[in-house]
């Protein structure tokens, strides 16, 4: 099995460093954990591009809350999403869902067309209400290459049969996030055969920042579950 992408959420500069030193493969550069995140500033995007080899992600949400975003909104989202191009962002993290519970495509394809960039849907997915068309719909947005989910429950080994399903059916890659540990990091990989993990909060030491070295446990932990038997 190939090597599973680590992706790790960073709010600060000193977070994307431990996050490289760690061994993560990806970054997902966000403002404010506690609301979900949502987009950094600036001179954050500016500084972290600087700071790391590896790609980043940029959060693109002006707020926290729903993912039903007004019209004044979704301007303040193209204009982040340019903003963020043009810092030398790899990718966006994007998501927005209409008032019957769909997803917003024509919010999306503005936002999504205006940068150009490679985007991941963000667990909006989650609150798509007609779930059997959720994967046509986001794999038929430009540009999107991933789905980051929980499978929907409080804890994703809790999901273990949804994930597992829509990493079968989806054309797109699913990153399983929302709760991703070092405790059920292994048991992800291999029961449902995702090709990419998110975390937060587990790589996190006592002070709240990004740990290099949770995050070279984690490693480690993935790597061995990928491991030729």
């Amino acid at each position: 099995m190939k090597r599973v992408t680590l992706e790790v959420i960073a709010v600060t500069v000193a977070d994307a460093v431990a996050a490289e030193a760690g061994g993560a493969d990806r970054i997902e550069l966000v403002a404010s954990m506690a609301e979900g995140g949502v987009t950094p500033s600036a001179g954050v995007i500016a500084a972290v591009r600087r700071a790391t080899r590896l790609p980043v992600y940029v959060m693109i949400r002006p707020r926290g809350g729903s993912f039903l975003f007004s019209p004044e909104e979704v301007e303040a989202m193209v204009t982040d999403a340019r903003i963020a191009r043009d810092l030398g962002a790899d990718g966006l993290v994007v998501g927005a869902l209409t008032p019957e519970g769909d997803v917003d495509r024509t919010a999306l394809e503005r936002i999504l067309t205006e940068a150009g960039l490679p985007a991941t849907f963000h667990r909006a997915f989650e609150e798509i209400i007609h779930r059997e068309g959720a994967l046509a719909q986001v794999a038929s947005l430009p540009h999107v290459e991933r789905i980051l989910t929980g499978g929907g429950a409080a804890r994703p080994e809790e999901a273990l049969d949804t994930l597992r399903e829509l990493v079968q059916r989806s054309p797109l890659e699913i990153q399983i996030g929302g709760g991703v540990t070092p405790a059920n990091a292994a048991r992800l990989v291999r029961e449902t055969g995702a090709s990419a993990l998110h975390v937060g909060s587990a790589v996190r030491d006592s002070a709240g920042g990004v740990s290099a070295a949770r995050v070279a446990e984690l490693r480690r932990i993935i790597d061995g579950a990928t491991a030729p038997a």
